[in-house]
């Protein structure tokens, strides 16, 4: 996923991630890797344990899932992406700021 994605675009590609047909979420890397993925990102967007957010979603499946990662990852990425907005106004600072890091 980008990082210049917009809150949509980043729930709309959560959406369309693979998971499996179990309802109980569990994080279980090797039997349900695509489930895991969901749960890794979502323990390091709120800095929670991946097992955590599976044992409070529990039921829920992959629907709530998503919900969850949607949700945390957008408030996790709102400052960079507000931060990029305001930096993207003025092209000036960008290229200076590259030209800077070469």
């Amino acid at each position: 996923m980008a990082l210049k994605a917009t809150a949509d675009e980043t729930a709309n590609l959560i959406k369309r991630a693979k998971t499996d047909s179990d309802r109980r979420i569990v994080y279980d890397p090797e039997r349900r890797p695509e489930v895991a993925n969901l749960l890794l990102l979502a323990g390091l967007a709120s800095g929670e344990d991946p097992a955590a957010i599976a044992e409070q979603i529990g039921d829920g499946g992959s629907g709530a899932l998503k919900k969850h990662l949607t949700e945390t990852l957008n408030e996790h990425l709102a400052p960079l992406r507000a931060r990029r907005a305001e930096l993207s106004r003025d092209p000036e600072v960008v290229r200076s700021t590259l030209r800077a890091g070469n």
